[in-house]
């Protein structure tokens, strides 16, 4: 069974063009890695007379991994150096499940420690999923 992972980037400003050229960027990194897919994030119309969603829809991206969960470290580097190149400062959240990883400024090392935990917790979310026959 693929897994699903829901990245969301975060920026404090709103220029939704940048933004677009940015996520468009981080997409096709990881369209280099052997992921099944790569996909802008859809959602029902705006409620009439707002324009919500709209930034929401541009920041976030879907991946599909194969079954193997190997590519969930490696889309999680991928995430990472992204963000040590884009020309704004962005807060990535990278979701699986119930699981949630922030991407901050925050500490090297405690960012490092953090990430570990995270992809120790998701994966082995995954195996108990394979062994309750999820």
């Amino acid at each position: 069974m693929a897994e699903r992972l829901r990245i969301e980037v975060q920026r404090s400003d709103e220029d939704i063009e940048s933004l677009l050229r940015e996520v468009d960027a981080l997409r096709r990194d990881l369209l280099e890695l052997d992921v099944v897919s790569v996909e802008r994030a859809e959602a029902g119309p705006a409620p009439p007379g707002t324009r919500a969603g709209a930034l929401e829809l541009a920041s976030e991206l879907l991946v599909t991994l194969p079954a193997a969960m190997t590519l969930l470290k490696e889309v999680v580097s991928v995430v990472g150096n992204w963000r040590k190149r884009a020309t704004t400062t962005a807060d990535v959240t990278i979701e699986m499940g119930d699981k949630r990883l922030i991407l901050t400024d925050a500490d090297p090392a405690e960012l490092r420690r953090l990430t570990d935990a995270w992809l120790l917790a998701a994966s082995a979310g995954r195996a108990a999923q394979e062994v309750d026959g999820g």
